[in-house]
């Protein structure tokens, strides 16, 4: 689950350079727009102003003082009134936490959250509730927690950075975690509160209209920029340890100016454009080049052949935190040092894959190799994340694949190596994201067309493959020298998903529960410390690996 890192700021952080704050990175900012006495806060215009010019992601909080249905149905108007139909693209919190309101009843306090919610939901917008972590657990009211909760715990010794041990997880139901109040935020003159979101707003601004619906990023482009991006990733991962696994005769001569038996610098050196580019960014746009075209990708990176270039403006947006897709910028010894593209993002970790690093698992420019890598963003402060525009590529839009289906009919096993995947049932082309298939491969089969069946692989390409290639372990023949896997079905009403065997072991952070009737793929069987079976699953939707209890889990 990616995490998105930004500030809330009032008048008390004081005159904002929000151009500054932009360029250091911002993924939201949530600003104070009234406070005590039901006043506009005297920063909230400027603020506003800011962040719309500078494309950072808004929304908006309201301290409330109420203690009667009354009171907090006039905050909530003036918050509107205030608004004026403006566009947010995070909700209105409403800060509900005052000591004035610690003996309120839940029953009392229940009614004005209701009250103010349907207010601000009403003129059009989004609604969120803050707290403190501990008003979260014993004050705030069961029912409220069904609404986004964000809420604020950090140590008495806050030094502004990210303390993994006091982490309020997603898991818990909440949508973001205030992680300290002291951070420091280039532009911003004081200290300032720093948050991280497990939940992205951006992508559905809201604003008041007549209509009070608001306006949604269409599904298809998102689709179309996922199917980019793998495209992209799925070169680069075809790149990794190509020096390891391949000598200069395996090349075809295509190393022959390298020097050092470096990769990347082939590209420089072949193609003129590359001369004063480093090695890692060439790998970088080489990736770019073989996937969508050389055309495109000038697009894409926009200071091509440069990655990310400081004389040349700022025609990237850089963010501070990583989504998948992103051109990671490395900061390393005070200046911009090495670059990479992001494969996926879990939490405050994200994975690379770099042309000329190491394996080493620091930040190492000039290592010679292509390599698969992870890093913690918060021990790499100054690392910026550049975001290509994916919605421009069409090369690979036009695949007549349907979207993945919730569940897989049955896993099947390839029987031959060099086993082609076609677009479509017809087989007259070949799915070039995924070229070959070998034996042993597993596939989900989600469908069949005449003498092809209709595959998933690794949870995101959907192609088709002769049925004589496949064979099926559920059939009688494969289940007598073949166990596993097979389509499980979970018989509990919840089935928790552990990292390892044993209820000893921390949940899976990706997917911490299942439901009942939910598929899953077997893969194995062990045993915890109790003697006790589980299995060793995969959740196909999304490939995630983890264990369950066998015995809330039937063949399906």
């Amino acid at each position: 689950m990616a995490e998105i890192k930004g500030i809330d700021v009032s008048r008390w952080n004081g005159n904002i350079d929000w151009k500054t704050v932009a360029s250091y990175g911002m993924g939201f900012a949530i600003l104070r727009i009234t406070e005590k006495g039901n006043i506009v806060d005297s920063t909230f215009e400027p603020n506003y102003k800011g962040c719309i010019e500078n494309k950072i992601p808004v929304g908006v909080y309201k301290y409330s003082y109420a203690t009667t249905i009354a009171q907090i149905k006039n905050e909530a108007n003036v918050v509107i009134k205030t608004l004026n139909k403006r566009k947010l693209d995070y909700p209105v919190f409403l800060d509900i936490e005052d000591k004035c309101q610690e003996n309120l009843s839940d029953s009392l306090m229940m009614k004005m959250i209701e009250a103010f919610r349907a207010i601000i939901v009403k003129a059009g917008y989004k609604f969120g509730i803050y707290c403190g972590y501990s008003w979260y657990q014993y004050q705030l009211p069961e029912g409220a927690k069904k609404y986004d909760c964000w809420v604020a715990r950090y140590p008495n010794n806050d030094t502004g950075e990210l303390q993994e041990r006091l982490r309020v997880p997603a898991s818990t139901g909440v949508i973001g975690w205030q992680y300290s109040s002291k951070a420091t935020i280039p532009g911003i003159p004081t200290k300032t509160d720093r948050s991280v979101f497990y939940k992205d707003y951006s992508k559905s601004s809201t604003t008041s209209t007549n209509s009070l619906k608001p306006t949604t990023t269409q599904g298809s482009d998102t689709m179309n920029k996922d199917k980019a991006i793998d495209a992209l990733i799925a070169c680069a991962e075809n790149e990794v340890g190509y020096l390891e696994k391949k000598s200069n005769s395996q090349l075809d001569d295509k190393t022959a100016n390298a020097g050092y038996n470096n990769y990347t610098k082939y590209w420089r050196d072949v193609y003129p454009q590359y001369q004063a580019q480093a090695w890692c960014a060439a790998f970088v746009s080489w990736c770019m080049m073989k996937t969508f075209g050389l055309d495109v990708a000038k697009k894409l990176l926009k200071h091509w052949p440069y990655v990310y270039c400081p004389t040349l403006g700022n025609l990237f947006t850089k963010y501070a935190n990583p989504q998948r897709g992103d051109i990671v910028i490395f900061y390393r010894n005070g200046t911009f040092a090495h670059t990479g593209i992001v494969t996926k993002v879990e939490g405050d970790k994200f994975y690379t894959i770099e042309g000329n690093t190491s394996a080493g698992s620091t930040v190492v420019p000039n290592g010679g190799g292509v390599f698969a890598k992870s890093y913690y963003n918060s021990n790499l402060p100054g690392t910026k994340f550049c975001r290509p525009d994916y919605s421009i590529v069409t090369s690979i839009l036009t695949s007549t694949a349907p979207v993945q289906p919730s569940y897989t009919a049955w896993v099947g096993s390839c029987t031959a190596n060099g086993t082609d995947v076609f677009s479509d049932a017809t087989g007259a082309s070949k799915l070039s994201t995924y070229p070959k298939l070998n034996a042993g491969n597993l596939v989900d089969i989600i469908g069949e067309s005449g003498t092809r069946y209709q595959v998933r692989i690794a949870a995101k390409y959907i192609g088709y493959v002769e049925k004589s290639n496949i064979k099926n372990p559920n059939t009688p023949a494969a289940t007598t020298t073949k166990k596993y896997p097979f389509v499980g079905k979970v018989t509990a009403s919840k089935l928790n998903v552990r990292k390892k065997p044993g209820t000893e072991h921390p949940l899976l952070p990706e997917y911490p529960m299942l439901n009942k009737d939910n598929l899953v793929n077997v893969l194995g069987v062990t045993k915890d410390t109790k003697g006790n079976r589980w299995y060793k699953v995969s959740i196909t939707k999304n490939e995630y690996v983890g264990y369950v209890s066998a015995k809330y889990i039937t063949k399906a």
